[in-house]
């Protein structure tokens, strides 16, 4: 009996063969986020993770590239699963009411390659690339991989506003007729962003949602006269937690926060874009004395 026994225990470990217990036991395997990981340096993650958004951020698609995830198994580091999260915008302007209505989904995008954390950061960094880089046990690139999931919006709504030849109010960027007038718009929401993006990291961005975007500035302006009726401020954001599975789960949300401004749309250009004053455009003050910080606070996470 005990060579029976001695028999039957040496059949079972041959049948495991060369494959790792990760492979083979694949309950008892244990799962991480990358950013997590020890055994490879967080840094040079954080830097591919940048460089796959700054790739895509350069084509000029109507996406806005939020954050990059991979789950890995603790030991071995082996790639379970990668998602890359997505946000775009629409506003427009109501021109009889000045109601704001937006349109912010966000989009989760999977992909799958067999590799190493290890050899997946390296593949990134080196890369010329990365973006089209072909990555190990897929059949295409990341980018060829990101048709599908823009196909496929989450919490998109429908902007359904009163429309007129003649309208009451219109949004900033439609108010002025010159292109030089327009720049100064555009100008002034750049400073109120670029703003933003310097205060996120120590305040709004030490949430769960690490990579909080400024979407869009929307404001209805009164046709007439240049006042400023409402204005509201668009911003995306995710954040991944890894299942028992592996599998990532994504949690994606937008949030549309009003300003609370009482002046001209001239009077706001000015004070968003002023040479004088040191603050950053997130702290500067609008007409009417509010500052934007102070509107966002009370919304964001």
């Amino acid at each position: 009996m005990k060579h029976l026994v001695i028999c039957l225990m040496l059949v079972a470990g041959c049948a495991v063969g060369p494959e790792s217990a990760e492979d083979t036991q694949q309950s008892a395997t244990q799962y991480v986020d990358i950013a997590d990981f020890g055994s490879i340096d967080q840094g040079a993650w954080f830097d591919a993770r940048d460089k796959l958004n700054a790739e895509f951020a350069a084509l000029g698609q109507p996406y806005t590239p939020l954050s990059v995830f991979c789950s890995v198994s603790s030991k071995l580091g082996s790639v379970k699963d990668c998602a890359w999260t997505f946000a775009s915008s629409q506003a427009a302007v109501d021109a009889n009411t000045a109601a704001i209505a937006f349109d912010v989904p966000t989009f989760q995008c999977h992909f799958h390659p067999k590799t190493t954390a290890k050899n997946l950061v390296t593949l990134l960094e080196s890369s010329s690339d990365a973006l089209h880089e072909p990555l190990p046990g897929m059949t295409s690139s990341i980018y060829d991989s990101l048709a599908a999931c823009f196909a496929d919006p989450i919490g998109a709504t429908s902007i359904d506003v009163a429309t007129s030849a003649t309208p009451t109010y219109v949004d900033a960027s439609a108010y002025y007729a010159t292109a030089a007038n327009q720049a100064k718009w555009t100008a002034a929401y750049a400073e109120l962003k670029s703003g933003f993006d310097n205060v996120c990291g120590d305040t709004f961005c030490s949430s769960d949602y690490s990579d909080l975007w400024s979407m869009q500035l929307a404001c209805a302006i009164t046709k007439s006269t240049g006042n400023v009726k409402g204005c509201t401020w668009a911003f995306a954001g995710s954040f991944a937690t890894v299942a028992t599975s592996g599998e990532l789960e994504i949690t994606s949300q937008s949030w549309q926060c009003p300003l609370a401004v009482k002046g001209t749309i001239s009077q706001m250009i000015a004070a968003l874009t002023s040479t004088t004053d040191t603050n950053d455009g997130v702290h500067r003050v609008l007409p009417g004395g509010a500052i934007a910080y102070d509107s966002i606070a009370g919304c964001l996470p």
